[in-house]
């Protein structure tokens, strides 16, 4: 019901913006042509939409400005449009209808190529457009109709964006940022709208050529550098206590108690005695010493004497102090060394240990050791790396050298005939100790320069592959290419695209499950 409330208000405003009477008995109709234009700035997509500018006549056009950052509407609260033509200027300012979309109406006075010129927050673009004489007495516009879930405005009037055209493809990439170019569609491209590319992980890129000579792929396993990960061990004999709830994964800290260690009814090597012994062993060694102290300045005993008094009287000190620091009622407390997270239990609560054995691991979340390995044959190859692409489990894609990373090739081949691979890096996003990444490991030789674009526009269908190709940015062409090389996050197109031409970067998937229902007509860009 609210989605027929939007296009009811929709129509109305398109009819009221297009000022034509449906109830007219004229025989003849005309078709009121929808056009498109498209400008790109430094960090802003900007896209509007009107039917044409006629002297005389009310004018609405449609704005929609994207971030290119993330593809989402440009958090702007109102833009404004400013026409010069034939020696005079229009302006118009609007509100945003929803994030991202403006609504504007001008009225020129006279004929004559102009400029229109839009403002957006800190973003600004220009448009070559032409004021024609306005043509009375037809009585039915056609224009292309759209929803949107978007709040009442005094100037709703929406598009679905796509304009018929017969013209030839026009690349929508502007050669100067700011400065637009009208961009039609074409007769069965793949109607998204605005609204809808904003909804969900959308982005579009422009192809360039690139002559990287494809990559080796290899799968890795993840392991801990060596300064990342401790062992916490037993300094005494006793049962193991856990310190609270501790479980592997456990987040501790630095100082953090996680075991404790008692005696219980086991006599030999008991917590309980050490420390006693400890601490009487400290009082006798720190008698001995202030009383041979006192005896060294009376040069009574030898300084022989003195000094071995001092060596067993801070031996005894140090040994106390540590007992008594991690003893308390009857108990040793063994803490962490270090901030991180429990990464393996090592014994079970109440088991008996003796001194030395390993208690558990405990883990820093750091920077990650990618373990792999290659055939032989890829030793010259693996001399001359250029980079290293990694592809995560979540198959997000990333360069090592944005990591800190940095390759080891080993020299000698293990007895399996394989070379020993490893990229010591910084911490991935979403790799963790133990997980299985792949690597794409490309030399620095080159090949031929060809059209490359990022994998993630590649879709694939019924073994073909495909990228999408924009027209505008409602309007995509679904193009057949033939795919080459690969360094994990580019492909190399053999055919199909040519330099300058934006490509859907993201989303080609959604546009190609929505091409069945959403494919442009001959009559696209007109309502009837």
């Amino acid at each position: 019901m609210k989605k027929m409330f939007f296009v009811a208000i929709a129509a109305i405003a398109l009819c009221s913006c297009s000022g034509h009477n449906h109830d007219s008995a004229e025989p003849h109709e005309e078709h009121s042509h929808i056009q498109s234009f498209t400008a790109y700035t430094h960090s802003a997509e900007l896209f509007l939409q009107h039917e044409g500018l006629e002297v005389g006549k009310k004018a609405c056009i449609t704005l929609f400005a994207t971030s290119l950052s993330d593809f989402k509407p440009l958090g702007a609260d109102n833009a404004t449009v400013l026409l010069r033509a034939g020696g005079k200027s229009y302006t118009a300012t609007a509100d945003a209808v929803v994030d991202g979309m403006y609504h504007f109406e001008i009225t020129p006075e006279a004929a004559a190529d102009g400029m229109l010129y839009v403002t957006v927050g800190e973003e600004t673009a220009h448009f070559d457009v032409c004021v024609t004489e306005c043509c009375e007495g037809h009585g039915h516009s056609h224009g292309h109709e759209h929803s949107h879930d978007a709040h009442s405005h005094s100037h709703s009037h929406s598009h679905d964006a796509h304009s018929h055209s017969e013209h030839s493809h026009a690349h929508s990439h502007a050669p100067h940022p700011g400065h637009g170019a009208e961009t039609p569609g074409k007769s069965g491209d793949v109607s998204f709208t605005k609204e809808q590319s904003w909804k969900i992980d959308f982005a579009t890129e422009v192809a360039t050529e690139s002559n990287f000579a494809g990559a080796v792929k290899v799968a890795a396993r993840a392991v801990a550098l060596p300064d990342d990960f401790t062992t916490v061990v037993a300094t005494t004999s006793g049962k193991v206590q856990f310190a609270g709830n501790l479980l592997a994964g456990k987040q501790v800290s630095a100082g953090q108690p996680l075991f404790y260690l008692e005696g219980g009814d086991v006599t030999d090597n008991d917590a309980a005695v050490k420390f006693a012994e400890a601490e009487s062993n400290y009082e006798l060694a720190k008698a001995d010493f202030e009383r041979k102290k006192h005896l060294f300045i009376e040069k009574i005993v030898s300084e022989r004497e003195y000094q071995t008094a001092e060596a067993a009287y801070r031996q005894a000190e140090a040994r106390f102090t540590s007992m008594k620091r991690n003893f308390g009622a009857g108990k040793v407390t063994l803490r962490s060394s270090m901030d991180g997270f429990v990464a393996t239990l090592l014994v079970a609560n109440g088991d008996y240990v003796e001194p030395g054995t390993p208690l558990a691991v405990v883990q820093r979340g750091g920077g990650v050791n990618l373990v792999a390995e290659l055939p032989i044959r890829y030793a010259a190859q693996l001399q001359d790396i250029a980079t290293i692409n990694v592809e995560t489990a979540q198959g997000d894609i990333y360069n090592i050298a944005d990591f800190g990373g940095e390759p080891v090739v080993g020299s000698v081949a293990n007895n399996c005939n394989m070379l020993p691979v490893s990229v010591a890096c910084g911490a991935l996003p979403g790799v963790v100790t133990g997980s299985i990444v792949t690597l794409y490991i490309s030399s620095a030789s080159q090949a031929e320069c060809r059209v490359a674009v990022p994998r993630t526009a590649l879709v694939e269908e019924m073994g073909n592959m495909f990228v999408f190709v924009q027209n505008n940015p409602v309007s995509f062409e679904k193009r057949s290419v033939k795919v080459g090389a690969t360094d994990g996050r580019y492909v190399q197109l053999l055919e199909g695209v040519a330099p300058g031409e934006r490509i859907v970067s993201k989303g080609g998937v959604i546009l190609k499950l929505s091409q069945g229902a959403a494919a442009l007509d001959p009559h696209a860009g007109h309502v009837h």
